[in-house]
């Protein structure tokens, strides 16, 4: 089966991605140092392509004076429920300015080697219930 989890490090980046799960609910972790940042699916773009998919985001974004997005390569990867495969990629930093910017640059772009994991796992399509605590009667001293 495809994998639909993955989970990919490199130089103080992780990002943890699910594919296939309610779309209100968070499909993507980015975490560099202290910085995390949470994406739902329609706030990531996905690209099939013969190799894999391509991924990417927006970490920062201002339309008049710039931002930044991160994107990683994903490989097709057929795993088995419950087992992991362990595969290397690259991703990408995109740099670039808006109208506004001052000292108006080209993009730039930087790429770091990753490493990952990827698993089939179910994902919900709607949020577990709650189990509520019954009331508890108020104690009062006599």
């Amino acid at each position: 089966m495809t994998a639909n989890k993955f989970i990919l490090s490199a130089l103080g980046v992780e990002v943890d991605y699910t594919i296939g799960g309610n779309p209100s609910f968070t499909a993507l972790i980015y975490k560099s140092g202290a910085f995390q940042k949470s994406f739902n699916a329609n706030e990531i773009s996905s690209e099939s392509t013969g190799l894999g998919t391509i991924v990417s985001f927006a970490l920062m974004q201002s339309f008049d004076t710039g931002g930044e997005r991160f994107g990683f390569f994903l490989p097709f990867v057929n795993v088995t429920h419950g087992q992991i495969a362990h595969f290397r990629t690259v991703g990408v930093f995109e740099m670039f300015s808006g109208p506004n910017s001052v000292s108006h640059r080209p993009s730039t772009w930087r790429c770091i080697e990753m490493s990952g994991t990827a698993e089939n796992v179910f994902v919900p399509l709607q949020e577990p219930a709650r189990v509520q605590e019954p009331a508890r009667a108020k104690e009062t001293a006599s």
